[in-house]
């Protein structure tokens, strides 16, 4: 599923970053990446000597990966949405915290236009999983802590397949939703979403070593990131709401939960 990975660069991109990028990429499933930049006519480095990019290139070829180069211009955001989509690309991969100068371009608009446009799935890496230092090893599917928030509708559904490839060692599902006023109808729902949970967590079972669920009362944002960081997820997998861009760039929640997060979010459109 995730063969190919598109993942943006700029000038200033580091190749032992980027090789480790390659690794963990490598390890969840990526045999082939396609590096895209996007160029900036009013950039100092917006020439046509892209010798660059060949670095990276032969970094992420050095750990057995295929690479081709692809380059687009004008607004970043639509020229990297649109590219995944004529390249194939199965995900696209954000680096949340990078070492150049463009830090704050792609934690800023870029991004968020990104999550908001991309039709291709995105994968925003945060501080977990932790790229390998030198001479460490990469973290696999066998180490993977999967947090899956789910409100059992069709945003939430669409995640599913994806959820059921990455596979790992936990998968842990969890439902947040407001409290009812009346106690009867407080019951009946909470028998409802716990049946919803453990049909979900038997679909589940067969692709991970351990399935846990479960239902939470309160602000959906706040819980998400509560039990990402009770259970040290290494990667929360959430449904876009299209409904919910005609008011934020990727719905309040989603969007506190991208920035909030410590564990990287694959989004699904």
């Amino acid at each position: 599923m995730f063969e190919k990975t598109l993942i943006p660069v700029a000038y200033g991109e580091r190749p032992d970053e980027l090789k480790k990028i390659g690794k963990i990429l490598r390890s969840l499933g990526s045999e082939s990446i396609c590096l895209f930049h996007v160029s900036d006519s009013d950039s100092f480095f917006g020439g046509s000597d892209l010798s660059w990019l060949m670095l990276l290139k032969e970094s992420l070829e050095e750990i057995g990966l295929s690479v081709e180069i692809r380059t687009g211009s004008d607004h970043i955001a639509s020229s990297i949405a649109e590219a995944a989509l004529l390249e194939g690309a199965d995900e696209i991969y954000l680096k949340a915290k990078r070492r150049w100068q463009l830090r704050s371009i792609l934690l800023g608009s870029v991004s968020r236009d990104l999550l908001r446009l991309a039709d291709t799935p995105v994968f925003v890496h945060k501080i977990r999983p932790v790229l390998p230092g030198e001479g460490d090893g990469t973290i696999t599917r066998e180490d993977l802590i999967i947090l899956y928030a789910t409100e059992f509708d069709e945003a939430s559904n669409r995640p599913l397949p994806y959820v059921m490839q990455f596979q790992g060692a936990w998968c842990h599902i969890l439902h947040v939703r407001g409290r009812r006023a009346d106690p009867r109808s407080e019951e009946r729902k909470s028998s409802n979403i716990k049946e919803k949970l453990s049909t979900l967590e038997e679909e589940l079972r067969p692709y991970y070593g351990r399935v846990t669920s479960e239902e939470r009362i309160g602000n959906a944002a706040n819980e998400v990131l509560f039990v990402s960081d009770q259970i040290q997820a290494d990667v929360i997998i959430l449904g876009r709401s299209r409904p919910a861009f005609l008011s934020s760039p990727m719905g309040d929640t989603a969007e506190r939960i991208v920035s909030g997060s410590k564990a990287s979010i694959f989004l699904v459109p």
